[in-house]
């Protein structure tokens, strides 16, 4: 894996949790997770699975699109996440929030941010050769990256969301 995408990948996520923790009191966040986190009709494994299989190919998609789709998924998946720390921590406290948090986004954040740097592989391929830095514009072993990342990613999405929705649903009935 190319590290230095991976690395803007990681820049581009923070630079939006950033954003989401600093912009949390101007946005309702059931309105960007698609459900109440605190509603009791905890969705299932295929809910979730579903939900980050469409980001995944979203992110990935960036490689059609310059990277500009993935540079915009990127900012508002971690936009999301900054977001949902802010607004859940002053309602449950710090420590539960990240107990909500950290059993599936283990998993989730990496592969987010893996598919973020499958997103970006392309693009930074043909801008290589466009530069003379490289003679093809794609070849096998970009293709063979490419979609190994993508693999990767849905493979991370896969556990995360049975972990959601076998482990992080099962813990806010307990949290105070």
């Amino acid at each position: 894996m190319n590290g230095k995408l991976a690395c803007v990948s990681i820049l581009f996520f923070i630079f939006g949790i950033i954003l989401g923790v600093f912009s949390a009191s101007h946005y309702d966040y059931s309105t960007y997770f698609g459900f109440d986190p605190f509603d009791n009709s905890n969705p299932d494994f295929l809910f979730f699975f579903k939900h980050n299989v469409k980001i995944i190919f979203l992110l990935c998609s960036g490689s059609v699109t310059f990277g500009i789709i993935t540079l915009l998924n990127l900012i508002n998946n971690g936009f999301i996440l900054g977001l949902a720390v802010k607004t859940t921590s002053t309602q449950i406290g710090l420590k539960n929030t990240l107990l909500l948090i950290l059993p599936h986004g283990v998993f989730e954040i990496p592969g987010l941010i893996i598919a973020g740097t499958a997103g970006f592989k392309l693009p930074y391929e043909l801008l290589r050769f466009a530069l003379g830095k490289k003679n093809e514009i794609i070849n096998e072993e970009d293709a063979k990256e490419f979609f190994k990342l993508v693999g990767i990613s849905i493979v991370l999405i896969f556990i995360a969301a049975v972990v959601e929705s076998n482990v992080t649903s099962k813990l806010i009935p307990c949290m105070d």
